[in-house]
């Protein structure tokens, strides 16, 4: 079966945001631009600032990514290969070790070094991650990279004096491997009865408010000896993965019997899908600046968006009527909250991004349909179907070639600290240019695969 596009670009859209949000110009912009509870000028962690951001969506949109592509995963090869709940299992296990694993290996071998001759340990870094997760790599060929990586972290620590440290892992890596391992066990579980599915979900929210109310969860991020692996922020985010897997079997099934959306160019279908744009933009905003109504605004907005879906694109309406759900319950439950905050993961920010991803889903099918094959759409697709190579191809690959070319003195030029916006059109061009780096390599069917 043919891969579900629309996923696989919105996919590549949260890696650029998360790469593009890391190197902007740092305390000098609006602080909307930034995490919405890591304020500029300085960029302190303040939980007592509500709301939410772009940049703090391009995270659930990930997590969102990776449950609506489980049920693709599996159900395609059944198709392929047949079912075997052995083999299913050991590749679950599997996947979360190497996800686990890429975790630690994609900060270790890429330490934070000037100068010149460190820049090309830091591609032979590259070159490890590349042996060790192309696909169908021979067995040799990981192995000798597996070697070559711990010599190399081996040559950073008592050359280079870079410390080892359980703590010394990529965070946003090591929540996506949990997330993964207990989203595919949930959804492998339930795969055959949405309500089963709708009692984890409730088991999850259970869960969470008991660890909250008890205090379980301050005190499990508090034991340095536990948390450095486990901490319930890997429980809480499922709350975005497990409707995502709802979301995916959804469309698996429209593709698989050939019944795809198609929009048409009606007026109305227009109107539709650009007001799930602008309703994002208005859950936004309205979180952001604190609107007083905001939650009335938006579940008049969605009343009318679900009318107009039932009308106009009857067969988007089930993940129309989840997302409305989700954004609703989400902004009123922050009334029972201290507000929308994604430090505590609050119930809120699970409920309304889930909701708000859903949305983007369907407006990224509808550009899709509305220009197909699009120069940027295929950057992002291919982007999209090699995440892990996305997510480490700028500071691993992009970064050191620059510094090893002296093309960071043209890149440092391009970003005078009196204009701070010519900053940020640097940064989008660069990781562009990352995006379509990797897009190249899809396109030449080279995959990294954990």
């Amino acid at each position: 079966m043919k891969r579900f596009e629309s996923l696989d670009i919105l996919r590549g859209m949260s890696i650029f945001g998360m790469v593009f949000s890391a190197i902007i110009p740092y305390g000098v912009l609006p602080g909307w631009m930034y995490h919405i509870q890591n304020p500029p000028p300085s960029h302190t962690l303040d939980i007592t600032r509500y709301g939410i951001g772009w940049v703090d969506l391009v995270f659930p949109v990930f997590i969102f990514c990776m449950g609506a592509a489980i049920p693709f995963t599996f159900r395609t090869r059944w198709v392929a290969k047949g079912k075997d709940t052995i083999s299913d299992l050991k590749g679950i296990g599997e996947r979360f070790l190497m996800l686990l694993a890429f975790s630690y290996l994609c900060v270790l071998l890429s330490p934070n070094f000037d100068g010149y001759w460190p820049q090309y340990l830091i591609l032979g870094g590259f070159v490890c991650l590349w042996m060790i997760y192309v696909k169908k790599a021979p067995a040799k060929v990981r192995v000798a990279g597996w070697i070559a990586a711990f010599a190399l972290i081996a040559v950073f620590y008592f050359c280079f004096g870079t410390p080892l440290s359980l703590f010394r892992r990529n965070i946003i890596i090591l929540l996506l491997s949990f997330l993964y391992l207990f989203g595919a066990l949930i959804w492998y579980v339930t795969r055959n009865s949405a309500w089963r599915r709708g009692v984890a979900f409730l088991l999850v929210i259970g869960l969470s408010l008991f660890t909250r109310l008890t205090g379980f969860d301050g005190a499990l991020y508090d034991n340095k000896s536990l948390s450095w692996l486990f901490n319930m922020e890997e429980i809480n985010f499922l709350m975005i993965l497990i409707p995502a897997t709802w979301v995916g079997d959804f469309f698996y099934n429209m593709i698989s019997k050939g019944s795809t959306p198609v929009f048409g160019r009606k007026i109305s279908v227009h109107v539709l899908f650009w007001s799930l744009l602008l309703l994002v933009v208005l859950v936004l905003a309205g979180s952001y600046l604190r609107w007083q109504y905001t939650l009335f605004a938006v579940t008049t907005v969605l009343g009318t968006i679900s009318l107009l879906t039932y009308k106009t694109a009857r067969i988007c309406a089930p993940p129309v009527f989840l997302s409305a759900l989700l954004i609703i319950v989400g902004l009123a439950v922050e009334n029972l909250e201290p507000g929308i905050t994604k430090v505590p993961c609050s119930f809120s920010y699970c409920f309304v991004t889930a909701g708000i991803s859903i949305l983007l889903l369907l407006w990224t099918e509808y550009i899709r349909q509305l220009i197909p094959g699009s120069f940027v759409g295929r950057i992002f697709s291919g982007a999209g179907e090699n995440p892990l190579m996305s997510y480490v191809t700028f500071d691993m690959l992009v970064v050191p070639l620059m510094s090893i070319t002296c093309m960071n003195l043209l890149y440092r030029w391009a970003r005078p600290l009196e204009f701070p916006w010519a900053g940020v059109f640097t940064s989008f061009i660069i990781v562009m240019f990352t995006m379509w780096l990797v897009s190249r390599a899809s396109r030449r069917k080279i995959y990294w695969r954990a």
